[in-house]
């Protein structure tokens, strides 16, 4: 599991450096995010109208590579044109060593919550849907996104989770 996640690593990193390294026309963003899974986040933007987003997260005790494909659109063209919206989706893969809240049964008492301990490998798939405000006066980007998931857990349970929501800020290096 570990060469297998440095692997990919790097691949993910050569494609990043390739993407940045083709024209004058892409938009790379490096910055934090904050929610269920924070964590470091890489960005690609060609002309404003798709992305690339990578990020090493961290959730439930572990470590995850996320990799997203993003559609951007300006929100009002007619008024303002830093503030964008993106969507897409994307994959993930990684590893947790935490606690699940599982919704169970009892006759006596109804419904539930337990937590569960939970560790090992996980892989998955990912949608993205956000809003970004580009601060005219630094480079810089302030985001908040939503980020449903699905997930097989160490190979023996499916997992979703449709509540994570992050915001994050990123520094823009332009290449104008």
């Amino acid at each position: 599991m570990e060469n297998s996640m440095k692997k990919l690593i790097a691949v993910i990193l050569l494609v990043f450096a390739g993407l940045t390294s083709q024209s004058q026309m892409f938009e790379r963003q490096l910055g934090v995010r904050l929610g269920v899974m924070s964590g470091i986040t890489g960005k690609v933007i060609k002309d404003k109208k798709t992305a690339i987003e990578g990020t090493l997260g961290f959730r439930k005790g572990g470590v995850q590579l996320y990799t997203l494909l993003e559609s951007y659109k300006v929100l009002d063209k007619n008024t303002n044109k830093n503030w964008y919206m993106y969507f897409g989706g994307g994959a993930h893969i990684g590893y947790i060593n935490g606690y699940n809240k599982v919704r169970r049964w009892s006759n006596s008492t109804g419904y539930y919550w337990e937590e569960e301990f939970t560790s090992g490998s996980v892989i998955g798939l990912d949608a993205v849907m956000g809003v970004e405000y580009n601060i005219a006066s630094i480079p810089m980007t302030l985001f908040f996104e939503f980020k449903p998931l699905v997930e097989l857990q160490s190979f023996s349970k499916v997992r979703t989770n449709f509540y994570d929501m992050g915001i994050g800020l990123v520094y823009i290096f332009n290449n104008h």
